[in-house]
């Protein structure tokens, strides 16, 4: 994965973004807990990464609700 200018985040940056993710997603933290600013080029792919975990880890009831509103 790139970062467009930035640089390619480690793989110790990528397990441990999942990880705070999943901890926020467990502790009912709101998606703009995200640490990471995807408007940083240095950032932006630790920060796909983090909300892409976060919305995988929320349990059922609350991934439907997540950032969606109802039709």
């Amino acid at each position: 994965m790139t970062t467009g200018q930035g640089r390619t985040p480690t793989t110790e940056e990528l397990a441990a973004a999942r990880r705070s993710a999943r901890r926020a997603a467990r502790l009912g933290a709101p998606p703009g807990a995200c640490p990471y600013d995807p408007r940083n080029p240095g950032e932006n792919t630790l920060a796909t990464v983090w909300v892409a975990t976060y919305v995988d880890a929320l349990p059922n009831d609350e991934t439907a609700s997540a950032g969606q509103e109802e039709a």
